[in-house]
């Protein structure tokens, strides 16, 4: 379907899952500056407000590895010029795999820690995510 557009229509389409890439590795890499507190590390603190420094120094890297990962997305999407539902499919197998690794070596790192389920954590980032409304 997307073919059959306008040239630049189609192109332009086909860059919305980088375009989206991007933006997040954005989102996730400005909460990197330097005072700023990491998004993982926002997330993390809702469940755990005290955090250990190991774990503040893990979520920091978790959340530039995200960075990455996303960063990393963008340029396959474009390399290989995969159309959005291929672009998809791949993003989300490669994220989930990403979440499953991650957990299965932060159990491993931190065998004394406690953490949220799946379905807290999810809570615990839309928390985050969610703008916060002015009274």
């Amino acid at each position: 379907m997307v073919d059959s557009l306008t040239p630049a229509l189609s192109v332009s389409l086909r860059l919305v899952p980088a375009l989206v890439l991007l933006w997040l590795a954005f989102f996730f890499g400005r909460t990197l500056r330097a005072g700023a507190v990491p998004l993982i590390e926002r997330v993390a603190r809702i469940g755990k407000p005290a955090l250990s420094n190991a774990l503040c120094r893990y979520t920091r890297r978790l959340t530039a590895l995200w960075c990455g990962f996303f960063i990393a997305a963008a340029i396959v999407a474009v390399a290989m010029q995969l159309r959005f539902q291929q672009s998809s499919l791949g993003v989300g197998a490669s994220a989930a795999a990403f979440f499953v690794g991650e957990y299965w070596l932060r159990q491993r790192l931190f065998p004394d820690e406690t953490f949220p389920g799946f379905v807290q954590q999810i809570r615990d980032t839309v928390q985050i995510w969610r703008p916060r409304r002015s009274a």
